[in-house]
Order: C-alpha cells, then structure tokens, then sequence
C-alpha cells in the first residue's frame, strides 16, 4: 500500500525519532486473513489499521495502531496457535548453534522458553542451573515434571531480584513478539554476571544469545504472511539492527549466524520466490493476479532453485558485555 499521511512513532527499540512509516495495513485484510487460515478472530486486538514503521537509526520495521499502542495477542490468541502441531518444535537448528556457547555447568536463562524444548539439548548438569521465564502455568507444570524449572513471570520482573545471577540469557523466536523489545533486552543484559568481567571471580564469558526471523531472508519478500504480522508478530529485525542492539546495550557482537534454508521451510520459500518474480511484495495484496500466481505457483515452484548460500528463515546474534563500558 502506498503510505498513508500519518504521524509515525518513536522506535521502539532505539527510540529514535527518526523513523518513517513505509506502508498501512487496513484492520479488515488483517481479520479476514487470521480468520481465514487459523479461525482467529483478532478484531478485539487491533483496534483500527495498522502502520509499518522503519527505524532510520536502528533499522528496525515495527508495527502499531494508528494511535501509536502497540496490538501484541493475548492469551486466547496464542493458545489458538498452540494448538497447532508445528506451532512449537522440539528441535530447532538455532538450539544447536546456541548449546556450543553454554558450559556443562552453565547458569542458564531462558525468556519465553514455551515448554522448555532447550533445556533437553543441555547437559545434564546444566538443566540444575537452568530457568526458564513464561506466562503458561501449564507449560510450568509440564516442565517441572521433567525437573525442569519455569517460573510465570517478567523478564523484566524477574531481574529486580535476579541481576548479575546468570552466565547465559537466551531468548528464541520470541523478541518480535514483545511490545517493548528494549526493555526486554535491558532486563536479561541485569541478568547477566557483569562481575566476571571485572575481575570479580569466574571464568566463563556471559552471553546473550538472540534468534529471531531473519528480515534478510527470504521472509522479507512474503506477503500475506500474517504470522509475521501483528498481533503474532510487532517487529522485524535485520542484520543491521541485531549490530544496532550491541550498540544500543553496549554490548560486544561476536557473531551473526543464518540458518541455511530448513527442511520444513522449502516450500515456503519456493513459493515466497516464486511469487517475486512477477508481482511487488507489499505486506498484504488480496488481489485476483496474487491469487492466480499463487494457484499455478503449485507447479511453478518446483522450478526454483535453492542458492547454497540462501539465508533461511532464522538468525542468532550472540553477544557478550563489553569490558570496556563496565564501571
């Protein structure tokens, strides 16, 4: 959609004022779509149209209503979606990108852990030392029958009493779920052992470790995907602004690693392709020749190539404290 003459916001995770809003969403193409693919009604979450903000300082595309609140789900949302058999995996390739950065003996934070799938990719030892953060009572009581330990609180409630407790804090495909991304990294960053770094015992390094949908990806020539959208998602993160964030929480990047394109997204991206090389790539297009590129992309998409070098859908940033900005 052309951009509509709108006031846009202030950045939600750098708070820059220097943004610009790239396209709006009208709220009825929002509703029809969830209800159409998942029987969601979203009319109670997203109050009026939808703006799609661009970060000229951080890079970060973030969404809101027209008023400027921020349309994240709610419960009965997600415990929709949780129903759903791929919602959740067990096993996912960021788990085993992440586990290398983790010591047996690790302190382990986990925010938004869901039914704490990482926690069984830790060694033994480690699951002792692990905690996860969610809001599902049930998803605690599943967990704890495994040992394993959830509480159903804040990240940032849960830094007031826990600073300085843990060696790494994680969070996977969860920050562009948040309304308040900078809040969100500030509390697991007070989780962290600054102390180790200033000499103050110890002797592993802390990590933050960040996976999120890649909008350098293929991802980011979707349309339609709703899942990508609020109220399920409220911001996009690119390579630029995972740099950005060690800025931002002066912190040290060490590495930006993408996936390679997943089995369970091929088709995915063999129609997300497909579809770019004859229509643009707004967020949302209903319209007749999207639909009829869609239907034959059936049997278009068998005729594209993966590169090797594609990114898939997921990216982890791995950081550390920055000694240098430690008082």
């Amino acid at each position: 959609m052309t951009p509509q003459p709108h006031t846009s916001y202030p950045c939600i995770l750098c708070h820059s004022n220097d943004t610009h809003i790239t396209q709006s969403v009208a709220k009825s193409d929002i509703t029809t779509l969830y209800q159409k693919a998942f029987g969601i009604d979203t009319q109670s979450l997203i109050t009026s149209n939808l703006l799609f903000h661009h970060c000229n300082t951080c890079d970060l595309r973030f969404f809101t209503c027209e008023d400027g609140s921020i349309p994240t789900g709610d419960d009965a949302f997600y415990n929709t979606l949780n129903q759903l058999d791929w919602y959740y995996f067990s096993e996912k390739h960021e788990y085993h990108f992440a586990k290398k950065f983790i010591a047996k003996d690790s302190k382990v934070l986990e925010v938004g852990c869901g039914k704490a799938a990482f926690a069984h990719f830790l060694p033994q030892e480690t699951k002792s030392h692990y905690v996860g953060l969610e809001f599902s009572t049930q998803a605690k009581q599943m967990a704890a029958k495994d040992g394993i330990l959830i509480e159903n609180i804040s990240v940032e409630e849960y830094a007031k009493s826990h600073a300085g407790h843990f060696d790494v804090a994680c969070s996977f495909q969860v920050l562009e779920h948040v309304a308040n991304p900078y809040a969100f990294i500030q509390a697991q960053v007070e989780c962290l052992k600054s102390d180790i770094l200033r000499g103050g015992g110890g002797n592993k390094t802390p990590y933050l470790i960040i996976a999120i949908p890649s909008e350098n990806s293929f991802l980011q020539y979707c349309v339609n995907g709703i899942l990508n959208m609020p109220p399920h998602h409220i911001s996009r993160f690119s390579d630029k602004t995972l740099q950005e964030i060690a800025r931002i929480f002066k912190l040290k990047l060490l590495e930006i690693h993408h996936e390679q394109v997943q089995p369970e997204h091929i088709d995915f991206y063999k129609a997300t392709m497909w579809a770019k090389l004859f229509l643009p790539t707004p967020l949302i297009d209903r319209g007749l020749a999207r639909k009829f590129i869609n239907k034959i992309g059936i049997i278009g998409k068998s005729f594209i190539k993966i590169p090797h070098n594609a990114y898939g859908h997921t990216a982890v940033a791995v950081y550390t404290l920055d000694k240098s900005t430690l008082i």
